[in-house]
């Protein structure tokens, strides 16, 4: 059972003011406390990149293992910890013997790659308990897989299934608890991803499961803001969201929760509260919940992302032949390519993808049967803008004030979007306009 469920993020195992807040609080309680942990970033792209590299035989289990350790020290180092308790050290070992399989046998399955991934929050977790250990906070590890935490058996990006884990509410021992976020059980009794950095789906999936009336998010790798604060230095907190336009800002890298956040929680109308740690306490930053409002400019925020690059299938009919979109997008989502939006014209279709996998697509799209094609281009020096604010569609004077924004400043705008939904407006621009565009969007709403 539990009072409350936190999520907290890995990245902050490298703040020593957090990690004092933290410890604080969670001694100070008094209350059953839920902590679901994600995975220190640096120890995730290890353990990813490490199984890529055995495949390919350019790296040893061992020299993996190495860097993971290296990791581990520093972070233990962070809070004047230097021994590796029991718990630790058999997390270090059982990921060791799962590389070693896969250097030895040279292939792997995509129920093994999550559960070796999963071990970057496992271990997480148990650097998270040698601190609180050392602070004389009582804690324990409990695992998805011993409190029944289901999911589907779709590895690397499962889905969670409330009705098979209503156990779990019963399985939770008091007292304050270290959950490694990010993976279920399936029904085979095998490990499930919930996708990338999704420690924040869990936690909110067993937010809803245990009944609590909050979800609380505990030090953001990025706030919600009025825009990125590296550009916009007078961006202010937005103290108020609904659960859509988090959700959007979410696909943001700027922001730092993950999309699916919500979906255990609408049902209930679960509020996310977003605390900010410092002084050893916390401070309220932001709520997140159902209430659907607008704000008086409308606008709540202006976001990007470097991290798109689109592909342009040209051909003088490409309009009018049809079957194309649908050939490309089944190839697509037979690789896990996954498609951030479609904009098209009669001459032209433009797909935005991730920028890692734009290669990827070009290739499967060269190998399609497609007449009407008759070139395939890629735009990768490019971003993606983004006007959020539930209104959208009611205020038209939002739209007017964007383009006026960016013909002002004589900003080219490669694509642009609106109208798909009532939150969003969006802008594709060259890399090079990035700022100067998002200043200008900015100042015109917010100033």
């Amino acid at each position: 059972m539990s009072n409350c469920v936190v999520r907290f993020g890995g990245n902050s195992l490298s703040k020593s003011p957090v990690l004092e807040a933290f410890a604080s609080l969670l001694s100070e309680s008094g209350n059953n406390t839920t902590v679901v942990v994600s995975a220190i970033p640096e120890l995730q792209q290890t353990i990813e990149q490490g199984i890529d590299l055995l495949i390919s035989n350019t790296a040893t289990s061992d020299l993996i293992i190495s860097k993971v350790n290296e990791i581990i020290t520093q972070k233990l180092l962070v809070f004047q910890q230097s021994e590796w308790n029991e718990i630790l050290k058999s997390e270090r070992d059982n990921l060791q013997n799962l590389l070693k399989g896969i250097e030895f046998t040279g292939d792997f399955s995509l129920a093994l790659k999550d559960q070796v991934i999963s071990f970057s929050e496992r271990i997480t977790a148990s650097i998270l308990y040698v601190f609180l250990s050392g602070n004389l906070v009582k804690s324990k590890l409990v695992f998805p897989e011993n409190i029944n935490f289901c999911v589907t058996e779709e590895f690397g990006n499962a889905t969670f299934l409330p009705d098979e884990s209503k156990p779990l509410k019963n399985l939770l021992p008091e007292g304050i608890n270290l959950i490694p976020g990010s993976y279920g059980i399936t029904s085979g009794g095998k490990i499930a991803r919930l996708g990338t950095r999704s420690a924040d789906y869990s936690a909110a999936a067993i937010t809803r499961l245990t009944g609590v009336e909050t979800l609380q998010l505990w030090e953001l790798d990025k706030e919600f803001r009025t825009s990125d604060s590296e550009f916009i230095n007078e961006s202010k907190l937005i103290p108020r969201l609904t659960y859509a336009e988090a959700s959007e800002l979410s696909y943001f890298s700027e922001l730092s929760i993950h999309p699916r956040i919500v979906e255990p929680l609408i049902s209930n109308h679960i509020p996310i509260h977003v605390f900010r740690l410092k002084n050893k306490g916390k401070e309220l930053t932001t709520i997140i919940n159902s209430e659907s409002f607008v704000s008086p400019n409308v606008v709540k925020s202006v976001v990007h992302t470097n991290d798109i690059a689109i592909l342009k299938l040209n051909g003088p009919g490409v309009g009018f032949k049809p079957g194309i979109l649908a050939k490309v997008t089944t190839a697509f989502h037979r690789s896990g390519i996954n498609i951030r939006s479609v904009i098209t014209s009669q001459v032209s279709i433009n797909i935005i993808l991730n920028k890692n996998e734009i290669e990827q697509a070009r290739q499967i799209c060269k190998q399609l049967p497609l007449s009407s094609v008759s070139e395939i281009i890629i735009e990768d020096r490019v971003s993606l803008i983004a006007v959020v604010g539930h209104g959208m569609q009611q205020h038209h004077g939002v739209s007017a004030k964007l383009f006026t924004a960016v013909a002002q400043h004589k900003i080219n705008v490669l694509l642009s979007g609106s109208g798909a939904s009532d939150l969003v407006s969006y802008l594709i621009v060259d890399q090079n306009d990035t700022r100067k565009a998002i200043t200008e969007i900015h100042r015109i709403f917010f100033n």
